[in-house]
């Protein structure tokens, strides 16, 4: 089965995304809803940096079924990521989230219908389909923290009315 929708699902996140960017007062977007969490600016790092991680991942996968993947919340590239650029300027971050978005697109269009049928093993979830591992750490992740960063711009920039 191939999955052209992962790559379309990617794309529309992604616009979704830069379009809401642009409709925000940019100077809510560095502070933190409350201590420990992450700001939206964060979060954009994340995004960018699990889209430019896990679609090398699915292509590993569709070529070697079987293959075991996964990583901890603690990975060091995934913190180094947000650390380096939790604080960047939202124009800087923007050009960033589009063209990794790009990238993930392009990598997921290029998995052969064949790479589509291809099981992966998680470290913690166990055997998956690989359009199932696609939808939980890609599509689904990216829709989660579009409206995570929705909410935590919502809250950020409501703190002073409270």
């Amino acid at each position: 089965m191939l999955d052209t929708g992962a790559a379309e699902e990617i794309g529309t996140g992604v616009a979704q995304l830069t379009t809401w960017l642009a409709e925000v007062d940019p100077a809510w977007l560095y502070g933190a809803p409350s201590p420990g969490e992450w700001t939206v600016m964060e979060l954009l790092a994340h995004t960018v940096e699990f889209l430019r991680y896990w679609p090398p991942v699915m292509v590993g996968i569709a070529a070697e079924p079987g293959l075991s993947f996964g990583r901890g919340l603690d990975d060091s590239d995934r913190t180094g990521y947000v650390l380096a650029h939790g604080g960047d300027p939202l124009e800087a971050m923007v050009q960033e989230l589009s063209a990794a978005g790009e990238q993930a697109r392009a990598t997921l269009a290029a998995i052969p219908a064949a790479g589509w049928e291809a099981a992966g093993v998680h470290i913690s979830w166990g055997e998956l389909g690989l359009p199932e591992i696609v939808q939980r750490v890609l599509t689904g992740h990216l829709a989660g923290h579009c409206a995570q960063a929705k909410a935590t711009y919502d809250a950020v920039s409501h703190q002073d009315a409270l």
